[in-house]
Protein backbone atom coordinates (compact mmCIF):
# COMPACT_ATOMS: atom_id res chain seq x y z
CA UNK A 1 0.00 0.00 0.00
CA UNK A 2 3.08 2.09 0.77
CA UNK A 3 4.10 2.22 -2.71
CA UNK A 4 0.07 3.52 -4.12
CA UNK A 5 0.74 6.32 -2.05
CA UNK A 6 4.06 7.14 -3.27
CA UNK A 7 2.49 6.74 -6.72
CA UNK A 8 -0.40 9.24 -6.20
CA UNK A 9 1.73 11.61 -4.68
CA UNK A 10 3.98 11.34 -7.84
CA UNK A 11 1.02 11.84 -9.73
CA UNK A 12 0.33 14.71 -7.22
CA UNK A 13 3.55 16.53 -7.99
CA UNK A 14 4.11 15.68 -12.13
CA UNK A 15 0.92 15.87 -13.69
CA UNK A 16 -1.84 18.32 -11.58
CA UNK A 17 0.37 19.92 -8.77
CA UNK A 18 -0.67 23.42 -9.20
CA UNK A 19 -4.57 22.54 -8.88
CA UNK A 20 -3.71 20.52 -5.94
CA UNK A 21 -1.55 23.50 -3.84
CA UNK A 22 -5.03 25.96 -4.75
CA UNK A 23 -7.31 23.15 -3.52
CA UNK A 24 -5.27 22.61 -0.28
CA UNK A 25 -4.98 26.76 0.47
CA UNK A 26 -8.74 27.29 -0.56
CA UNK A 27 -10.28 24.01 0.94
CA UNK A 28 -7.50 22.77 3.18
CA UNK A 29 -5.82 18.85 3.27
CA UNK A 30 -8.87 17.40 3.50
CA UNK A 31 -10.19 18.26 0.23
CA UNK A 32 -7.00 17.12 -1.46
CA UNK A 33 -7.33 13.94 0.31
CA UNK A 34 -10.93 13.43 -1.81
CA UNK A 35 -9.16 14.39 -5.17
CA UNK A 36 -6.69 11.56 -4.89
CA UNK A 37 -9.03 9.34 -3.55
CA UNK A 38 -11.38 9.96 -7.03
CA UNK A 39 -8.04 8.95 -9.10
CA UNK A 40 -8.13 5.80 -6.73
CA UNK A 41 -11.58 5.10 -8.50
CA UNK A 42 -10.33 4.77 -11.88
CA UNK A 43 -9.39 1.78 -13.65
CA UNK A 44 -6.34 3.13 -15.28
CA UNK A 45 -4.86 3.58 -12.15
CA UNK A 46 -4.72 0.28 -11.21
CA UNK A 47 -3.65 -1.21 -14.31
CA UNK A 48 -0.71 0.86 -13.93
CA UNK A 49 -0.15 -0.26 -10.36
CA UNK A 50 -0.59 -3.86 -11.13
CA UNK A 51 0.54 -4.28 -14.71
CA UNK A 52 3.18 -6.45 -13.99
CA UNK A 53 1.98 -8.82 -11.30
CA UNK A 54 0.32 -12.38 -11.89
CA UNK A 55 -2.89 -12.15 -10.41
CA UNK A 56 -4.30 -15.50 -11.88
CA UNK A 57 -4.65 -16.74 -8.62
CA UNK A 58 -5.89 -13.49 -7.54
CA UNK A 59 -3.84 -10.33 -5.98
CA UNK A 60 -2.50 -9.43 -2.59
CA UNK A 61 -0.54 -7.31 -0.68
CA UNK A 62 1.26 -9.82 1.72
CA UNK A 63 2.80 -13.08 0.93
CA UNK A 64 0.30 -16.11 0.83
CA UNK A 65 0.18 -20.07 0.46
CA UNK A 66 -2.93 -20.74 -1.84
CA UNK A 67 -4.13 -24.49 -1.68
CA UNK A 68 -5.59 -25.62 -5.36
CA UNK A 69 -7.35 -28.81 -5.28
CA UNK A 70 -9.17 -29.71 -8.30
CA UNK A 71 -11.87 -32.30 -7.78
CA UNK A 72 -12.63 -33.86 -10.90
CA UNK A 73 -8.29 -33.92 -11.69
CA UNK A 74 -8.19 -35.66 -8.26
CA UNK A 75 -5.22 -33.05 -7.64
CA UNK A 76 -3.69 -30.72 -4.90
CA UNK A 77 -1.39 -28.10 -5.53
CA UNK A 78 0.34 -25.19 -3.41
CA UNK A 79 1.19 -22.43 -4.62
CA UNK A 80 3.25 -19.41 -3.23
CA UNK A 81 2.69 -15.56 -3.92
CA UNK A 82 5.53 -13.76 -3.14
CA UNK A 83 4.99 -9.12 -4.84
CA UNK A 84 3.20 -10.45 -7.97
CA UNK A 85 4.91 -13.94 -8.40
CA UNK A 86 3.82 -17.25 -8.32
CA UNK A 87 5.73 -19.99 -7.74
CA UNK A 88 4.23 -23.74 -7.56
CA UNK A 89 5.88 -25.83 -4.84
CA UNK A 90 3.26 -28.79 -4.05
CA UNK A 91 1.45 -31.25 -5.84
CA UNK A 92 -0.06 -34.47 -5.25
CA UNK A 93 -2.02 -36.56 -7.61
CA UNK A 94 -5.04 -38.92 -6.83
CA UNK A 95 -6.35 -36.69 -3.59
CA UNK A 96 -8.82 -37.61 -1.94
CA UNK A 97 -12.34 -35.48 -1.65
CA UNK A 98 -15.77 -35.98 -1.08
CA UNK A 99 -18.30 -36.43 -3.55
CA UNK A 100 -18.67 -34.47 -6.92
CA UNK A 101 -20.74 -31.24 -6.89
CA UNK A 102 -21.17 -28.46 -4.26
CA UNK A 103 -21.44 -28.64 -0.56
CA UNK A 104 -25.10 -27.56 0.33
CA UNK A 105 -26.52 -29.43 3.27
CA UNK A 106 -24.69 -31.25 5.92
CA UNK A 107 -23.97 -34.96 5.06
CA UNK A 108 -24.07 -34.43 1.57
CA UNK A 109 -20.48 -36.14 2.08
CA UNK A 110 -19.63 -33.05 -0.40
CA UNK A 111 -16.13 -30.92 -0.28
CA UNK A 112 -17.29 -27.36 -1.12
CA UNK A 113 -16.55 -24.99 -3.82
CA UNK A 114 -15.02 -22.02 -3.14
CA UNK A 115 -12.31 -19.85 -0.98
CA UNK A 116 -11.50 -20.40 2.63
CA UNK A 117 -8.88 -19.58 4.92
CA UNK A 118 -7.05 -22.24 6.12
CA UNK A 119 -5.32 -22.59 9.77
CA UNK A 120 -2.64 -23.76 11.51
CA UNK A 121 -2.22 -27.48 11.92
CA UNK A 122 -3.40 -29.16 14.84
CA UNK A 123 -3.79 -32.81 16.20
CA UNK A 124 -7.90 -34.06 16.45
CA UNK A 125 -7.30 -36.61 18.90
CA UNK A 126 -8.58 -39.48 16.10
CA UNK A 127 -6.07 -41.41 14.24
CA UNK A 128 -8.64 -41.72 11.16
CA UNK A 129 -7.23 -38.42 10.52
CA UNK A 130 -4.17 -38.69 10.40
CA UNK A 131 -0.46 -37.34 12.14
CA UNK A 132 -2.71 -33.80 12.22
CA UNK A 133 -4.84 -31.52 10.26
CA UNK A 134 -5.96 -28.03 8.89
CA UNK A 135 -9.57 -26.80 9.41
CA UNK A 136 -11.31 -24.59 6.48
CA UNK A 137 -13.37 -21.94 7.79
CA UNK A 138 -16.27 -23.34 5.55
CA UNK A 139 -18.79 -22.04 5.83
CA UNK A 140 -18.12 -18.59 5.51
CA UNK A 141 -20.77 -15.62 5.51
CA UNK A 142 -21.77 -16.57 1.75
CA UNK A 143 -22.07 -19.87 2.27
CA UNK A 144 -24.47 -19.19 5.19
CA UNK A 145 -26.32 -16.35 2.67
CA UNK A 146 -26.46 -18.76 0.47
CA UNK A 147 -28.20 -21.23 3.19
CA UNK A 148 -25.69 -23.99 3.07
CA UNK A 149 -25.20 -25.77 6.01
CA UNK A 150 -22.55 -27.84 7.83
CA UNK A 151 -18.86 -27.63 9.07
CA UNK A 152 -16.01 -29.64 9.88
CA UNK A 153 -13.80 -29.55 6.53
CA UNK A 154 -10.45 -30.39 6.57
CA UNK A 155 -7.62 -30.79 5.15
CA UNK A 156 -6.26 -34.43 7.09
CA UNK A 157 -3.76 -37.33 6.52
CA UNK A 158 -4.81 -40.81 6.00
CA UNK A 159 -5.89 -43.37 8.77
CA UNK A 160 -2.73 -44.47 11.12
CA UNK A 161 -4.27 -47.79 11.62
CA UNK A 162 -4.36 -48.36 7.87
CA UNK A 163 -7.94 -48.30 7.83
CA UNK A 164 -9.48 -47.90 4.43
CA UNK A 165 -10.63 -44.70 3.84
CA UNK A 166 -12.12 -43.34 0.48
CA UNK A 167 -14.52 -40.40 -1.22
CA UNK A 168 -17.24 -41.43 1.20
CA UNK A 169 -15.65 -41.82 4.14
CA UNK A 170 -14.11 -38.37 3.89
CA UNK A 171 -16.99 -36.61 4.43
CA UNK A 172 -15.96 -33.48 2.37
CA UNK A 173 -13.19 -33.18 3.68
CA UNK A 174 -9.32 -33.47 1.80
CA UNK A 175 -7.14 -36.04 2.35
CA UNK A 176 -3.13 -35.99 1.98
CA UNK A 177 -0.91 -38.84 2.40
CA UNK A 178 0.72 -39.10 5.56
CA UNK A 179 4.26 -38.77 4.06
CA UNK A 180 3.71 -35.28 2.31
CA UNK A 181 1.96 -33.68 5.51
CA UNK A 182 5.31 -32.57 7.08
CA UNK A 183 6.34 -31.00 3.21
CA UNK A 184 2.61 -29.44 2.68
CA UNK A 185 2.30 -27.77 6.37
CA UNK A 186 6.51 -26.42 5.93
CA UNK A 187 4.76 -24.62 2.96
CA UNK A 188 1.77 -23.02 4.59
CA UNK A 189 2.78 -22.51 7.93
CA UNK A 190 4.74 -19.18 7.69
CA UNK A 191 2.14 -17.01 6.15
CA UNK A 192 -1.21 -16.74 5.02
CA UNK A 193 -2.65 -19.57 3.59
CA UNK A 194 -6.23 -20.01 1.61
CA UNK A 195 -7.60 -22.97 0.32
CA UNK A 196 -9.17 -22.88 -3.05
CA UNK A 197 -11.32 -25.86 -4.34
CA UNK A 198 -12.81 -26.05 -7.88
CA UNK A 199 -14.43 -28.93 -9.45
CA UNK A 200 -14.30 -29.24 -12.97
CA UNK A 201 -13.30 -25.71 -14.21
CA UNK A 202 -10.47 -23.82 -13.95
CA UNK A 203 -10.88 -20.98 -11.96
CA UNK A 204 -8.67 -17.87 -12.51
CA UNK A 205 -8.75 -14.11 -12.79
CA UNK A 206 -6.37 -11.63 -14.65
CA UNK A 207 -5.12 -8.01 -14.23
CA UNK A 208 -8.28 -6.36 -16.09
CA UNK A 209 -10.88 -7.59 -13.50
CA UNK A 210 -8.64 -7.55 -10.76
CA UNK A 211 -8.25 -3.38 -11.87
CA UNK A 212 -11.91 -2.83 -12.18
CA UNK A 213 -12.46 -4.64 -8.52
CA UNK A 214 -10.26 -1.96 -6.75
CA UNK A 215 -11.20 0.91 -8.68
CA UNK A 216 -15.41 0.23 -7.50
CA UNK A 217 -14.21 -0.72 -3.83
CA UNK A 218 -12.67 2.83 -4.11
CA UNK A 219 -15.92 4.44 -6.00
CA UNK A 220 -18.06 2.40 -2.99
CA UNK A 221 -15.75 4.16 -0.44
CA UNK A 222 -15.80 7.01 -1.93
CA UNK A 223 -19.69 7.40 -1.89
CA UNK A 224 -19.74 6.07 1.97
CA UNK A 225 -17.28 8.68 2.76
CA UNK A 226 -19.43 11.48 0.99
CA UNK A 227 -23.22 9.70 2.49
CA UNK A 228 -24.27 9.48 -1.22
CA UNK A 229 -26.57 6.98 -0.37
CA UNK A 230 -27.66 6.27 -3.84
CA UNK A 231 -24.09 5.73 -5.12
CA UNK A 232 -23.56 3.32 -2.54
CA UNK A 233 -26.19 1.03 -2.25
CA UNK A 234 -25.73 0.68 -5.92
CA UNK A 235 -22.97 -1.26 -5.29
CA UNK A 236 -25.46 -4.54 -3.52
CA UNK A 237 -26.77 -6.93 -4.97
CA UNK A 238 -30.78 -6.47 -3.43
CA UNK A 239 -31.67 -10.15 -4.24
CA UNK A 240 -28.88 -12.18 -2.54
CA UNK A 241 -27.03 -9.56 -0.32
CA UNK A 242 -27.62 -10.06 3.83
CA UNK A 243 -24.73 -8.38 6.12
CA UNK A 244 -23.30 -10.50 8.74
CA UNK A 245 -25.81 -13.33 7.36
CA UNK A 246 -28.26 -11.41 9.39
CA UNK A 247 -29.77 -8.28 8.06
CA UNK A 248 -31.66 -8.55 4.77
CA UNK A 249 -30.80 -5.95 1.91
CA UNK A 250 -34.08 -3.96 2.82
CA UNK A 251 -33.10 -3.87 6.41
CA UNK A 252 -29.72 -3.10 5.56
CA UNK A 253 -30.78 -0.06 3.34
CA UNK A 254 -33.17 1.55 5.92
CA UNK A 255 -30.64 1.40 8.33
CA UNK A 256 -27.75 2.96 6.36
CA UNK A 257 -30.04 5.78 4.94
CA UNK A 258 -30.96 7.05 8.60
CA UNK A 259 -26.88 6.63 8.89
CA UNK A 260 -26.43 8.77 5.88
CA UNK A 261 -28.78 11.35 6.52
CA UNK A 262 -27.02 12.68 9.33
CA UNK A 263 -24.55 13.86 7.05
CA UNK A 264 -21.90 12.86 9.63
CA UNK A 265 -18.20 13.56 8.32
CA UNK A 266 -16.33 10.25 8.14
CA UNK A 267 -13.01 9.00 7.55
CA UNK A 268 -12.23 5.55 5.75
CA UNK A 269 -8.85 4.05 4.79
CA UNK A 270 -8.48 0.85 3.41
CA UNK A 271 -4.99 -0.95 3.27
CA UNK A 272 -3.55 -4.92 3.05
CA UNK A 273 -6.32 -5.68 0.01
CA UNK A 274 -6.44 -9.57 -0.93
CA UNK A 275 -9.15 -10.31 -4.10
CA UNK A 276 -9.28 -13.98 -4.80
CA UNK A 277 -11.12 -15.47 -7.60
CA UNK A 278 -14.51 -17.74 -5.97
CA UNK A 279 -14.97 -20.61 -7.65
CA UNK A 280 -18.54 -21.29 -8.38
CA UNK A 281 -20.46 -23.91 -9.64
CA UNK A 282 -22.50 -21.59 -12.39
CA UNK A 283 -18.60 -20.18 -12.85
CA UNK A 284 -19.73 -16.86 -12.45
CA UNK A 285 -17.25 -13.71 -11.82
CA UNK A 286 -17.49 -13.95 -7.98
CA UNK A 287 -14.77 -12.71 -5.52
CA UNK A 288 -13.79 -12.33 -2.06
CA UNK A 289 -11.87 -9.12 -1.09
CA UNK A 290 -10.44 -8.40 2.07
CA UNK A 291 -9.06 -5.83 3.32
CA UNK A 292 -8.03 -3.58 6.85
CA UNK A 293 -11.06 -0.94 7.54
CA UNK A 294 -9.55 2.26 9.43
CA UNK A 295 -13.18 3.76 9.83
CA UNK A 296 -14.02 7.32 12.14
CA UNK A 297 -16.82 8.82 12.67
CA UNK A 298 -18.14 11.34 15.47
CA UNK A 299 -20.09 8.27 17.16
CA UNK A 300 -18.52 4.84 15.65
CA UNK A 301 -14.84 3.98 14.85
CA UNK A 302 -14.22 0.36 13.80
CA UNK A 303 -10.59 -1.21 13.33
CA UNK A 304 -10.39 -4.57 11.73
CA UNK A 305 -10.59 -7.00 8.89
CA UNK A 306 -13.81 -6.42 6.30
CA UNK A 307 -14.63 -8.78 3.31
CA UNK A 308 -16.89 -8.67 0.86
CA UNK A 309 -17.57 -11.25 -1.24
CA UNK A 310 -18.67 -9.72 -4.72
CA UNK A 311 -20.10 -10.66 -7.88
CA UNK A 312 -18.43 -8.58 -11.13
CA UNK A 313 -21.53 -7.88 -13.16
CA UNK A 314 -20.76 -5.74 -16.67
CA UNK A 315 -17.60 -3.73 -15.22
CA UNK A 316 -19.87 -3.28 -11.59
CA UNK A 317 -18.92 -4.38 -8.36
CA UNK A 318 -22.06 -6.44 -6.61
CA UNK A 319 -22.06 -6.99 -3.41
CA UNK A 320 -23.02 -10.37 -2.14
CA UNK A 321 -22.37 -10.95 1.30
CA UNK A 322 -20.64 -8.89 4.47
CA UNK A 323 -18.80 -8.95 7.15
Amino acid sequence: MFKIILALFSLAIFANASDLAKIYLNEGISAVEKVLNQELSKKDFWLDEIKDKNVSFGYYEENVAIVLTNKSDKIIRVYHYNNGKVEKKFIQKEVLTGLAGDKEVEGDLKTPIGFYELGKKFYPGDPYYGPFAFATTYPNILDKTLGKTGGGIWIHGYPLDGTRTDTYRTRGCIAIHNNLLDEFNNLIADRKAYAMTEEKSKITTNVNEVAILLANLYAWKDSWQKSDINKYLSFYDKKIFKHQNKFTYEQFAKNKERIFAKREEKKIKFSDFSISPYPNKKDEKIFRIGFYEDYRSTNYKFKGEKVLYVKLVDDKMQILAEQ
